[in-house]
């Protein structure tokens, strides 16, 4: 998918910094990649204690 952005002009030199990543393209969907594995984490953690688990299920 093509898409044009403007981000702000400190985020992307810092992210180089901090990843090591140089190439613009890899660098954004590495962060939406993270991004992603983050929220789904905060929904997985809000069901604590609301789900009931078999534990037969795991043996």
């Amino acid at each position: 998918m093509k898409i044009s952005l403007e981000i702000n002009d400190d985020l992307i030199p810092k992210a180089k910094e901090v990843s090591g990543i140089e190439d613009e393209k890899v660098l954004i969907e590495k962060a939406l990649q993270l991004f992603i594995a983050v929220e789904n984490g905060k929904r997985i953690r809000s069901l604590y204690g609301k789900v009931e688990l078999d534990e037969e299920a795991f043996k």
